[in-house]
């Protein structure tokens, strides 16, 4: 009984703990991201780069896969977890001064639409660490994006966002039928 008392504590506790995820993304002559998933304080860590080149085959085909929307899924995650940082960069340029004016105001107005989707219910002010910039380049060709963006949540979250997954690509297609059609199913002719 003590044996699983402390079982069930110990389950509890690593329910509780916050997994850290970090998401960079770059896009300067080519598009690179980084994702960098830390639990327990730094002992367990996992990172997905997009310059290392990972061959997984699949065993499943994607046609027998259902669709997911992930809008909800993700809005859920970032709506239970707190966002620590966010960092973005934005570097333009072009030879037209007139030009660059006017991409730099509808940069800022993409970003605002970008925080207000990830800010939906919270404010920046609830950000602890915020920076974000549009620099304007004159008489250069430039085009460069930098973000950084660290989220904490809870393992029971993520717990709760898998199993919703799982309950949507659960069943068979949409015309799919069981194999005992009749009323009588142990009928085999």
């Amino acid at each position: 009984m003590i044996i699983l008392a402390i079982f069930l504590l110990i389950v509890l506790i690593l329910l509780i703990l916050p997994i850290k995820i970090k998401f960079y993304y770059e896009f300067t002559d080519s598009s690179k991201y980084k994702i960098t998933i830390t639990y327990l304080f730094g002992l367990i860590k996992k990172e997905i780069d997009s310059t290392k080149k990972e061959k997984k085959e699949n065993k499943r085909s994607l046609s027998n896969n259902k669709k997911i929307d992930s809008y909800e899924l993700l809005r859920y995650f970032i709506d239970k977890g707190t966002i620590e940082k966010i960092y973005l960069m934005v570097n333009i340029g072009l030879k037209d001064p007139f030009l660059l004016g006017i991409i730099v105001g509808l940069i800022w107005s993409i970003i605002s639409i970008f925080l207000g989707f990830i800010l939906r219910d919270k404010t920046i002010n609830e950000v602890k660490e915020k920076e974000i910039m549009v620099h304007p380049c004159f008489n250069q060709d430039i085009f460069q994006i930098f973000f950084l963006c660290i989220i904490k949540s809870k393992l029971v979250y993520i717990i709760i966002v898998y199993i919703r997954i799982l309950k949507r690509r659960k069943g068979g297609d949409i015309f799919a039928r069981t194999s005992h059609r009749r009323l009588n199913e142990n009928y085999n002719g």
